[in-house]
């Protein structure tokens, strides 16, 4: 990934946005009252990183590319134990090694963007919900809330997990 990490490259697009916000944000110490951003968990986040950091532009550029970077190569823990809930060790390094390798990606991580985090974030969730354990499935929750402060496609992720929680517990009396 550093062999393709853009050293003298600025963002573009939505990741321009973010990091705008990100940078405001450590500029104001608190989050710009007057820019609504819809998903501003990433920006919040990165922002934090930026106050271990000279004012440098590309400094910052280079800390939330690091960062995105840093949190999709972590993304292969949640896949491997993913994989391996359902194939054997071998499978689930073949697994892994072919999603840590897949191009779009590494290009989604060197990019910047919130992509990298959103994935491990929501693969996460589903490696926790699948757990027999009753407190690993409440964080699986906890996990998912988070990553619709990143992205708020992951609303769409908790709709179908309340509805298993609530068929797979039906026989218990504990109900929420």
């Amino acid at each position: 990934r550093i062999y393709f990490f853009p050293f003298e490259i600025p963002f573009t697009l939505d990741t321009l946005d973010y990091f705008g916000y990100a940078v405001l944000t450590n500029q104001l110490g608190q989050v710009p009252p007057e820019w609504p951003l819809a998903n501003n968990g990433w920006p919040i986040f990165v922002s934090t990183l930026f106050t271990f950091s000279s004012e440098n532009f590309f400094d910052y550029i280079h800390i939330q590319r690091f960062t995105s970077v840093i949190i999709s190569v972590l993304t292969i823990i949640p896949v491997y134990f993913l994989c391996k809930k359902f194939f054997n060790t071998t499978l689930s390094l073949i697994g892994s090694a072919l999603f840590i390798f897949e191009p779009r990606i590494l290009l989604n991580s060197v990019s910047g963007d919130t992509m990298s985090i959103f994935i491990l974030l929501t693969t996460t969730t589903v490696l926790l919900f699948i757990q027999k354990n009753d407190k690993l499935i409440f964080c699986a929750f906890v996990i998912a809330a988070l990553a619709t402060l990143i992205r708020y496609e992951a609303l769409v992720l908790i709709i179908p997990l309340s509805i298993m929680f609530f068929i797979k517990r039906e026989h218990t009396n504990k109900k929420i």
